[in-house]
């Protein structure tokens, strides 16, 4: 077997395939709706489509507008590596439950919003930190932990929920809008985790695996000065973006906010003790910053989640820029929508593929394309292309995450997962949350995009060949990792 071709060969093959399925697929299913309906989307979107209304009631820039995902990333630079202790000590389940209804009451809460910027960001801040245990984190660890033959496939067909969400969210919240306001769309909007992921959590997400080792390891967490540290980060975080953001604007914000992830990693890195390990296969905290392969992803995710989330967070503002009614530029066949449909398509086929092709290829190609739509943005060309140019994007944002928890997995395995990936997850979310106020404030008064289009064409390029640095899969079970 070559390393280009991972698929499996044995005779067993396909009746593991089956037994994966058999067991594993109340989490696929209640991981698709949980994950269509988590912080990353659900806000995210949300607050996408409203942002124009924001500016015409509240009298905000598109700086000011873009600036609350500043605040939902500092959310998660808090919130996700947390929840990623707390799912590796206690499970994906117990961390999910209440994540979930913060989520659903701090998205409802947006609504709330007055005319002060500070407001907005305050919520929306809160809701990521406490919601952060919804992020695909927590979903992924049991999908991975009992996927093994299809676990791309698995992983593809869940995340598809962001894109499904995507897809019928912007459309559906323009309408509530436009019968009603834009403070009910924040409340209906608020209330669908409720309605819908807590029920499949509470039933459905059981990771038997995970279970038995929790239950296999002793750990006393009991002790409440557990909590200083994180109300302090909580706060501390809050007050350093507010006061960022008002001293040396925006930019500055996202490397304090990298020196501060660096400095949280090595942090979690001093702390871990040998009975925090976990009996699943892999690699502890500490041997993973010691692994080159956990730098390369990270810094990868980080540059490829701000060239994709930078233009999907202003894809209207750039349409409303070429011409397009709002209407338009939040439509599902031309608009915003679009990237719905096409995260769908890249988190089937790109989870699909993973399976069988090595996943840094696969990575190359799908997130080295979309530096094709940013040039096609950059140009004055019909409708169409500009559609082709969204729905490259939206497939580069539909792999992201399938080959984030895949190459975690396959590179630093299983031990310390809900850390590592939050770290990963916490960098993704730098680049993403940052880069659609940076874009505006590159911007400035230029009547388009092209400036901050030409970065993010190197920034793809560059994202996607790092990763072809990873080498072989590790194989963790007879792989003796060095102390």
């Amino acid at each position: 077997m070559t390393e280009i071709s991972q698929s499996a060969t044995a005779p067993s093959a396909w009746h593991n395939w089956v037994r994966e399925w058999a067991v594993g697929w109340p989490i696929v299913l209640a991981s698709f709706v949980g994950i269509g309906l988590c912080l990353s989307p659900l806000p995210y979107y949300a607050t996408i489509t409203i942002s124009p209304e924001l500016g015409k009631v509240f009298g905000w820039d598109r700086v000011t507008t873009t600036s609350a995902f500043i605040f939902m990333t500092a959310g998660v630079l808090v919130g996700a590596p947390l929840a990623g202790s707390l799912t590796d000590k206690y499970g994906a389940r117990r961390v999910l439950i209440p994540a979930i209804i913060m989520l659903g009451l701090g998205t409802a809460a947006l609504g709330l919003t007055n005319e002060n910027p500070l407001v907005f960001y305050t919520i929306f801040y809160l809701a990521a930190v406490f919601g952060s245990g919804t992020l695909p984190l927590t979903w992924s660890k049991a999908i991975v932990n009992n996927f093994d033959k299809s676990r791309g496939l698995a992983l593809g067909l869940a995340l598809t929920g962001t894109g499904v969400f995507g897809f019928l969210a912007p459309p559906f919240i323009r309408s509530v809008i436009d019968v009603m306001d834009w403070r009910m769309a924040y409340f209906v909007v608020g209330s669908l985790p409720l309605l819908l992921s807590l029920p499949l959590a509470f039933w459905l997400f059981r990771d038997k695996k995970e279970e038995a080792a929790i239950a296999a390891r002793e750990t006393s967490n009991k002790n409440s000065k557990n909590w200083i540290v994180p109300i302090i980060m909580i706060i501390g975080v809050w007050a350093l973006i507010a006061g960022s953001l008002e001293a040396v604007g925006v930019v500055w914000a996202a490397v304090l906010m990298t020196v501060f992830l660096l400095g949280f990693i090595a942090f979690e890195t001093i702390r871990e003790k040998p009975g925090d390990a976990s009996p699943l296969p892999g690699l502890t905290l500490k041997q993973t910053v010691r692994d080159y392969r956990f730098w390369v992803i990270l810094v990868s995710f980080l540059l490829l989640g701000a060239c994709v989330s930078g233009i999907i967070i202003n894809v209207i503002n750039i349409l409303l820029d070429k011409g397009y009614s709002p209407q338009l530029a939040s439509s599902g066949f031309a608009g915003l929508g679009l990237i719905g449909f096409s995260v769908v398509v890249g988190r089937l086929l790109g989870g699909l593929v993973v399976d069988y092709v090595w996943a840094p290829l696969v990575a190359f190609i799908f997130m080295g394309v979309p530096a094709i739509g940013c040039w096609i943005l950059m140009q004055d060309m019909s409708q169409g292309y500009n559609s082709l140019a969204i729905i490259l994007v939206g497939v580069a944002a539909g792999v992201e995450f399938d080959l984030m928890a895949f190459l975690v997995s396959r590179y630093l395995g299983m031990k310390a997962y809900g850390r590592i990936y939050s770290f990963v997850y916490a960098a993704f979310g730098i680049g993403s949350g940052t880069a659609g106020a940076i874009f505006n404030a590159i911007k400035g008064d230029a009547p388009n995009y092209n400036s901050v289009l030409t970065y993010s064409m190197i920034g793809f390029i560059l994202g996607a060949t790092i990763l072809l640095t990873l080498g072989r899969y590790r194989n963790f079970e007879e792989e003796v990792p060095l102390p």
